[in-house]
């Protein structure tokens, strides 16, 4: 979505411009006797001079700013009626650029060793657990994290879809804070393990922070061959979302992870987001 334009109606030397004019008029008003006359020098009317000049000049600044912010009213006013409404649909579209194809979700969580840089565990914790209190409890949901430590490649929560209830959302967010950073990346075996089990689900939320590796080794696995694994496997033509974690998502989109997680996504129409 188009972020709107930020647009400041007062820049600081326009404050520093208004707050000068009216201590100068302060001043002014201060320093001369009320119902007094005012003894005038002929020897110095300069200075009286000046001084009406510089209230007409303060005058007119501030016609001119009056004029400007009336300008940038207006200008706001335009940009606000160039923003696009919330597009309508199946689906479900957030702030961010989310939309989903149904309201059967599984989201599958890299938990990798990797993810303890840059508080990445953390910020998916934190994201994961904000976007399932918005979620209503028409939605049905189970959580996937990737790797079990070296007992297993994956584990999953429920082993079923569960409705977003109040008493689920609790049972999630203490599965959600017992995870912790461990071992590879075996992305295969969690897709895999996912689109043979869930059926009936409408989408998968993948969120990693690398490149898929064989379980229990650093050895890099082939993308490309897992692209090819998921296709035969996506029978009930599940749409695949991916949320890449980590600065390799913004700078880097040659690497192998961006690589994967856009190919993966773009095959299902899913979205791609990298933070």
């Amino acid at each position: 979505m188009r972020k709107r334009r930020q647009i400041e109606l007062f820049s600081l030397s326009f404050l520093d411009l208004i707050s000068g004019a009216l201590g100068a008029v302060i001043i002014l008003y201060v320093a001369m006797p009320k119902n007094q006359k005012v003894p005038v020098k002929v020897t110095e009317p300069v200075k009286i001079d000046k001084s009406v000049q510089v209230i007409a000049n303060l005058e007119s600044q501030l016609k001119d700013a009056l004029r400007m912010n009336a300008e940038l009213e207006a200008k706001i006013k335009e940009e606000t009626a160039k923003t696009p409404p919330v597009p309508q649909g199946n689906g479900v579209d957030m702030d961010i650029g989310f939309k989903f194809k149904g309201k059967k979700i599984v989201f599958l969580i890299d938990t990798s060793y990797s993810m303890i840089q840059e508080e990445r565990m953390g910020q998916v914790k934190a994201g994961l657990k904000m976007l399932l209190t918005a979620l209503p409890n028409t939605y049905q949901v189970e959580i996937v994290q990737f790797p079990y430590g070296e007992r297993a490649p994956f584990k999953a929560l429920w082993n079923e879809l569960r409705d977003t209830s109040s008493g689920n959302k609790y049972e999630a967010f203490e599965f959600i804070y017992a995870m912790k950073p461990f071992g590879g990346t075996p992305t295969r075996e969690a897709l895999a393990h996912v689109l043979a089990e869930y059926k009936d689900i409408s989408d998968i939320v993948l969120l990693t922070d690398g490149a898929p590796s064989l379980h229990n080794s650093n050895k890099k696995d082939d993308i490309h061959d897992i692209l090819r694994a998921v296709r035969t496997a996506n029978v009930h033509k599940v749409q695949i979302n991916s949320i890449g974690v980590g600065e390799n998502f913004i700078k880097d989109k040659s690497s192998d992870q961006y690589q994967f997680l856009s190919l993966l996504s773009n095959y299902t129409n899913g979205f791609f987001v990298g933070f």
